[in-house]
């Protein structure tokens, strides 16, 4: 068993991170030698930085639901590649390890194989989870250390540097309420605070030049390019408003923003929601917030470039169509219904298929899968 020690570690490396998560995981216990390697910051890195451009899982689909009938949280991963139905039959399910939930855990949003889970819709606001199913470790964060006494709303964005992909972020923006008049608005800029998973606490920023507002916490993030997307808006002097994009690079830990068309500027925000089409930032336009009777997908083809973004047809949300979720590879789009159930919709022929697949409308979460990761292996939270 110790002939693995006459190999350069370097070689030892590159055979590892090619290796699958299970077989790394009952490797730890060859040798202390291996057990220090593959729970080392730098070979997890690896391992992440190898999995992600092998693309090796690109034909599965993560979908998390939470089924309110049954009071349970549920978490699949299914193939999606031929022009079959989505199937609960076709796919297998990982194991979720928080039993107290109330209603369901909204998810921030999904990377490098962890989740982002948030209680916000619960019963404590300050309550945020990392969760890495692929080797049942989880983190729950300590309580963010910006809470005013005033009245406030916040909103979390989840991500990492590329520089660093498997040092997760969270980052936490508050905005304040003052003074008795709460017509007048939060206060910009916000307060903004950081965890970082390196450190294990949250750090204060700065935002200076904020003046926009990002939208209400119950719409999703979009963690494209080293940034994390909000939909966001400005009070203009007119007393009027115009819709855009809130970014935050992780990279620097800077806010940025993205101008949408102009068909879409002076849009409610909150008719509004940013998401991840294939690799492009991309904003669904619904005729209303709630029980709207269509759709408009918007694409931004070329990152920040105003004059990429591209309209697709015009999706009629009929047979009780609500919120569109996701996509599959063969260009279904899946959306979630008024029953708490979710469908797919093809835009060429428009046809509506139920896939038996019951939730929570808002608890629906669809995500590319690619594989498993290690991310939170050094954690000593067992399950």
């Amino acid at each position: 068993m110790s002939d693995h020690h006459h190999f350069p570690e370097e070689l030892q490396i590159e055979i590892l991170k090619r290796l699958p998560v299970k077989s790394l995981l009952r490797f730890t216990a060859v040798s202390k030698s291996w057990y220090f390697i593959i729970t080392s910051t730098a070979f997890i890195s690896a391992h992440c930085r190898h999995h992600r451009n092998g693309n090796s899982a690109a034909n599965l689909l993560l979908l998390r639901r939470y089924n309110k009938s049954y009071k349970v949280e549920k978490c699949s991963v299914l193939s999606h590649t031929d022009r079959q139905l989505l199937s609960l039959n076709n796919s297998h399910e990982l194991s979720f390890p928080i039993s107290r939930v109330i209603r369901y855990l909204r998810t921030v949003g999904f990377y490098n194989g962890v989740f982002c889970l948030s209680e916000d819709q619960c019963s404590d606001p300050h309550s945020v989870t990392l969760w890495n199913p692929s080797i049942r470790k989880l983190r729950t964060l300590p309580c963010p250390s910006i809470r005013p006494a005033c009245q406030f709303r916040f909103v979390l964005g989840f991500g990492a540097s590329p520089r660093s992909d498997d040092d997760l972020k969270v980052v936490r923006v508050v905005y304040e309420r003052k003074g008795v008049n709460l017509d007048i608005g939060p206060v910009i800029p916000p307060l903004v605070e950081i965890y970082s998973l390196s450190t294990g606490v949250w750090r204060r920023i700065t935002a200076p030049g904020v003046n926009y507002y990002i939208v209400d916490y119950i719409w999703p993030q979009a963690f494209v390019n080293g940034a994390v997307h909000w939909i966001g808006y400005k009070l203009l002097e007119d007393k009027s408003f115009q819709s855009l994009i809130a970014v935050f690079t992780m990279t620097d830990e800077l806010f940025d923003e993205i101008m949408l068309p102009d068909e879409l500027l002076s849009v409610d925000p909150s008719n509004l929601s940013v998401i991840v089409y294939e690799e492009f930032v991309a904003v669904v336009k619904y005729s209303r917030r709630i029980q709207g009777d269509s759709c408009e997908l918007w694409i931004m083809k070329e990152y920040g470039v105003v004059d990429s973004w591209t309209k697709l047809p015009t999706i009629e949300l009929v047979g009780g169509m609500k919120k569109l979720v996701g996509f599959r590879e063969n260009g279904e789009l899946l959306l979630s219904t008024k029953k708490s159930g979710l469908v797919s919709y093809c835009p060429d022929t428009r046809v509506v298929n139920d896939l038996g697949i019951l939730g929570n409308n808002r608890s629906f979460y669809v995500h590319k899968y690619l594989g498993e990761f290690l991310v939170l292996l050094r954690e000593q939270i067992p399950l």
